[in-house]
């Protein structure tokens, strides 16, 4: 992997009841953020299931409540933007 680099992943939530996005760096962080979840404090799924689900080849997970993506967002490092945002 190049150094100046870095992925990272991405998991992104979309509340089909309000349109709102939300985007967590793990699975963990979005079944623990309370301000996400709908009235009845859940978005449909359990955690234990959305670890296991196979994200691969794009695929997104989708009930009545949300939908959920994952992905990798590129990077770079501190570094590596200094050296290109010099004369800014």
């Amino acid at each position: 992997m190049d150094k100046a680099k870095q992925e990272r992943g991405i998991v992104h939530l979309v509340l089909k009841s309000t349109g709102q996005n939300f985007y967590y760096g793990n699975m963990k962080a979005l079944f623990d953020n309370q301000e996400v979840r709908e009235n009845d404090g859940t978005l449909g799924v359990s955690y234990n299931y959305m670890k296991n689900y196979d994200f691969s080849n794009g695929r997104t997970y989708e009930n009545a409540i949300c939908l959920i993506r994952k992905g990798i967002i590129d990077t770079t490092t501190k570094k590596e933007w200094k050296r290109n945002n010099k004369n800014r």
